[in-house]
């Protein structure tokens, strides 16, 4: 099981000052998966939500005569960049304000032409990205960049005082989960109702992967956060958890959902806040599965009820609390949709703790 981030956290690393730690907190929010670096700005910020990006393109197509995605000249530009402005969920970092330099409105119109690149030819900017990585780490500059700030002592100070701030937004998110929840007790299913759950699931299961498809049945507890993205956070795991890699690793390694979510179907069978209902219904169809003889390439669980939803108050078993049982399907095979199952390998080595810190 995984956490999630509640909305104080996300305010948190909005507030959090990255621009002189960019190392560290690069890697932290990389593993995220929620912010991008700002270099204007000095800062890291939210990416651009779906909704907007389909503004963009929207806007760009409204322009064109014929209705057509393309790059835009400067006036349009311009012309586009007013329009979204006026839109409620246009990023802080776009907003017309009062005593913008001009530097500063050129580098959103640059933003604006670099989202517009991607929406035309996705797979040229990834290429170009790859390339730049290649060449960074070829001629020395990305591990020189490593080493000054791993050896700095500024650093770890950085990361203690991030690591603080991070457990105090997780305790936050759950003390409001367990209050918002704690009238919301639920009844533990019996053993007819959990056999009859598992076994429509199974039965959707088998049909939607068919001979070559894979699966994956997980389990979490989302405080703070919307349930979809819990989910989505989750089925491919965190950190050392992850679940899959990409066959080819130019660009990136490890799967993240949004990476393959126009190939695979992720729904939750099962959302409340009973944490045994939500473990024994993720067992009990891992386990049906494993009797059906479905191979390890194609499901991405080892073994039956190898984890569990476990919420971080005591007496977990009886406290309310948000959980949930996914269920990721794929009509294709990993290979053919591009990844595969991640092994020891694929992670980096556990860091030794130094003996100053035992």
């Amino acid at each position: 099981m995984g956490f999630v981030l509640s909305q104080k956290f996300l305010t948190f690393f909005l507030d959090f000052d990255s621009g002189k730690k960019p190392i560290f907190v690069r890697k932290i929010l990389k593993i995220f998966g929620f912010f991008v670096y700002n270099s204007k700005e000095n800062k890291y910020m939210p990416p651009l939500s779906e909704k907007f990006r389909a503004a963009i393109e929207k806007g760009v197509r409204d322009i064109d005569t014929n209705g057509e995605l393309r790059k835009l000249n400067a006036p349009e530009k311009r012309q586009l960049l007013a329009d979204l402005r006026k839109r409620g969920d246009c990023p802080d970092g776009w907003k017309n304000k009062k005593n913008m330099t001009p530097k500063k409105q050129k580098s959103i119109l640059k933003s604006l032409h670099e989202a517009i690149e991607r929406l035309l030819d996705p797979e040229k900017v990834k290429a170009g990205k790859a390339r730049s990585k290649k060449r960074r780490i070829e001629n020395g500059k990305a591990q020189a960049y490593t080493k000054k700030y791993t050896a700095s002592g500024k650093q770890k100070a950085a990361n203690d005082r991030f690591w603080a701030k991070v457990s105090q937004a997780l305790r936050e998110a759950n003390a409001q989960a367990i209050l918002d929840n704690k009238d919301h007790k639920e009844p533990t299913w019996d053993e007819a109702t959990l056999e009859r759950l598992a076994t429509e699931i199974v039965k959707y299961i088998v049909d939607k992967c068919g001979r070559n498809g894979f699966v994956h049945v997980f389990g979490g507890a989302w405080a703070g956060k919307d349930l979809n993205e819990a989910a989505e956070a989750e089925c491919f795991g965190k950190g050392r958890g992850r679940h899959a890699v990409f066959i080819d690793d130019t660009y990136r390694k490890f799967v993240r959902y949004r990476d393959v979510s126009t190939h695979v179907k992720l729904f939750t069978p099962y959302t409340g806040t009973n944490c045994l209902n939500a473990d024994d219904l993720e067992e009990r169809v891992q386990k049906k599965l494993l009797d059906l003889g479905w191979p390890q390439h194609r499901r991405m669980f080892t073994k039956a009820g190898a984890g569990t939803c476990k919420g971080p108050a005591t007496g977990w078993t009886t406290m309310p609390f948000p959980y949930y049982t996914g269920v990721l399907v794929c009509e294709q095979s990993m290979e053919q949709i591009g990844i595969r199952l991640a092994t020891k390998k694929d992670h980096a080595p556990k860091r030794k703790r130094s003996s100053s810190s035992l």
